[in-house]
């Protein structure tokens, strides 16, 4: 993936970041459907598109943690 397309993902926000996951899944699964009946052109799609969704669950994770640890620091 280029440095560009990361940078966007990582300054989308929240929700955006969820849809934008829901829309890859959406997309795995019909190039999987497609697979399983012809040939698919490029199948490194299915790659990309896996380890899109796995970067944008671990800027999610990150940005919760982020956030439950300066609500933890605010409470002391």
């Amino acid at each position: 993936m280029k440095r560009k397309d990361k940078e966007t993902l990582k300054n989308m926000g929240d929700a955006e970041m969820k849809a934008q996951a829901a829309d890859l899944k959406k997309h795995i699964f019909q190039l999987k459907f497609k697979r399983t009946t012809a040939p698919v052109e490029n199948p490194l799609v299915l790659r990309t598109a896996r380890r899109k969704i796995a970067m944008i669950n671990t800027w999610l994770r990150q940005r919760e943690l982020a956030k439950s640890k300066t609500a933890a620091e605010v409470k002391k």
